[in-house]
């Protein structure tokens, strides 16, 4: 099933104000007004969308926004360091803004590593044969490798994912 923002307003219409998707976001990434709570991206009932909150996301959450205006300071930090993994049939269409993040590492020379999964989605991502986690231990692993170099991590038989062990 697809939703629209719009779908997705109304439903939070319904639910009251702490009841949505958009709503957890906007407590999240947005400023708070006034009484405290976030500021709404955009009205339930218009649609009219705030321009201050969408510019408040932008200049402290976009990723791509934010490595590029610091490249200077942290690029030598950052440069090869940055992994990202998404389903190119993400649920959020994820898939497109990892893209656009992409390309501006790559004008920054930053050495990234992207890994689209093919037909992969927010619910089935970490899959592999069965093992609903299993790409959470290939990460655990290649990060103690990182940590660790002189030890060698393993799962243990019968642990849940991502438990480490020497």
């Amino acid at each position: 099933m697809v939703a629209t923002f719009e779908e997705f307003g109304r439903q939070e219409r319904v639910l009251g104000a702490y009841g949505g998707q958009i709503a957890s976001f906007e407590w999240v990434f947005s400023p708070r007004g006034a009484d405290g709570r976030p500021v709404k991206m955009f009205d339930r009932e218009t649609g009219d969308v705030d321009p201050k909150v969408v510019a408040y996301w932008h200049d402290h959450y976009d990723l791509a926004h934010i490595v590029e205006a610091n490249w200077a300071t942290r690029g030598r930090s950052l440069k090869g360091r940055i992994h990202v993994v998404v389903g190119t049939a993400d649920t959020f269409y994820l898939d497109g803004a990892a893209h656009k993040f992409e390309a501006v590492l790559n004008r920054l020379g930053a050495d990234p590593h992207f890994t689209y999964r093919d037909n992969r989605t927010h619910f089935d991502l970490y899959e592999e044969n069965g093992d609903r986690m299993a790409m959470m231990d290939e990460i655990a692993e290649q990060m103690y490798a990182v940590a660790r170099p002189a030890a060698h991590w393993k799962r243990p038989e019968g642990a849940p994912p991502a438990i480490l062990h020497q």
